[in-house]
């Protein structure tokens, strides 16, 4: 018998919600609990402030998954990590 858990569920994607995009800086919180895993995301906001701007950072989404979203997650981070870094950042100077 195989396990079939860490394979992506093949079923037509909608949005009938039309849920929007969230732009995120930070990964400001992390933990897992019972095999579900927890990130927790900020966005800096600048608010001006007697002439100043402070950043400060705002919690915009909290996301829960299982082991084998975590691991399809982790997969196309790395992808997207190597499709976007420069040919030379690997070479030693």
């Amino acid at each position: 018998m195989t396990d079939d858990t860490d394979k992506p569920i093949s079923l037509t994607i909608t949005d009938p919600y039309e849920i929007p995009i969230t732009f995120v800086n930070e990964l400001v919180g992390r933990g897992h609990l019972n095999g579900v895993i927890n990130l927790t995301f900020a966005t800096a906001r600048f608010t001006p402030t007697a002439g100043e701007i402070a950043p400060d950072l705002v919690i915009t989404a909290r996301l829960r998954m299982d082991m084998a979203c975590l691991r399809q997650t982790y997969m196309v981070l790395g992808e997207l990590i190597s499709m976007n870094e420069p040919d030379d950042r690997s070479k030693p100077n």
